[in-house]
């Protein structure tokens, strides 16, 4: 019995010396950003960037009394998404429905306008045609009516 207690008090004193011989230094930095997107929908991400830095000093040798030390710096970046809620605006979409209508409203009537505008065009420009065709017309005729000297007048039936 006092083997066993002895030698668990040996292997006791042993480990805690080798723990004792490592000393960490963790400091840790956390960011949270909030993005917001509004458009019809609100969505609402939270993002937690965690940046940690571990300093671990490991010393070698127990029994030396100068003992050589090295410093190793772990560095870890860490980034988790600690909400991410959709949320129907209510008021916001209404009032985008009501630009849209406007926005609707105003191209038919600018359609209309033009259509309106270029049907006045094509009636005046037919008009100048038939204008133009009605002088070639009254050219053509006066030139056919006129009969050299000496010749008798047409007479009408």
């Amino acid at each position: 019995m006092k083997r066993i207690i002895m030698t668990i008090a040996v292997i006791a004193l042993t480990m805690l010396t080798a723990q004792a011989q490592e000393n960490k230094d963790v400091q840790e930095t956390s960011t949270v950003k909030k993005v917001t997107q509004k458009d019809v929908n609100v969505k609402t991400k939270v993002i937690k960037e965690t940046d940690t830095d571990t300093e671990v000093v490991e010393v070698e040798g127990t029994s030396m009394q100068d003992q050589d030390s090295k410093v190793i710096t772990n560095n870890t970046k860490d980034s988790k998404v600690v909400t991410d809620d959709v949320s129907v605006d209510v008021a916001n979409q209404q009032q985008m429905m009501a630009i849209k209508q406007k926005q609707e409203a105003e191209l038919a009537r600018k359609i209309a306008e033009q259509n309106e505008a270029a049907a006045m065009q094509a009636e005046m420009e037919r008009k100048a045609k038939m204008m133009q065709q009605q002088q070639e017309l009254e050219a053509r005729r006066a030139a056919l009516m006129k009969r050299p000297e000496g010749m008798a007048k047409l007479k009408k039936d």
